[in-house]
């Protein structure tokens, strides 16, 4: 009975793993049974092969409460709430861009630095952007930001489950 036990449990994992074969098909609880199912089998390459979705895809065994944030430099540009959301959607949507090629479902601010993205568009540092530089923040990309942030819930829900 135990052979046929081992040779039932076997047969399920191959199954499995069969059924598995695109990892980035799994959601995200049946991925995380299957780095279980993987460990306890001593599966080594398809453990690594689920560790770097469970990776990619930001989960973590014991998550936390994430937050998702970055601060702005404590100027007078900043200080004025349309000049800020103006640098906030254009970087947000380079962002969201970024995080959908890579398949990356954590935080969008780890993915690239306020300071290069104004380096990028005004050629200094975020520090020292001034009133005349919110032009080039408010046309930039302006007309695809809805596009890409549809886009990117969409990806959200699909690929990271949120």
């Amino acid at each position: 009975m135990n052979t046929s036990l081992k040779a039932l449990a076997v047969f399920i994992a191959l199954a499995g793993s069969a059924w598995a074969e695109d990892l980035q098909d799994l959601p995200d609880d049946t991925l995380l049974g299957e780095v279980v199912t993987a460990t306890e089998n001593g599966e080594e390459e398809r453990l690594l092969d689920l560790m770097r979705e469970v990776q990619a895809r930001g989960l973590l065994m014991f998550p936390k409460p994430q937050t998702c944030t970055f601060s702005y430099p404590d100027t007078e540009f900043f200080g004025n709430e349309i000049f800020r959301g103006a640098v906030r959607w254009g970087f947000g949507t380079d962002l969201r861009e970024l995080a959908m090629s890579q398949g990356f479902c954590g935080c969008i601010y780890d993915l690239g630095s306020l300071d290069a993205f104004t380096q990028e568009r005004i050629g200094k540092p975020a520090q020292d952007a001034t009133t005349s530089d919110f032009s080039v923040f408010r046309k930039y990309r302006r007309s695809d930001w809805s596009d890409v942030n549809e886009r990117y819930q969409n990806f959200q829900l699909e690929r990271c489950g949120s």
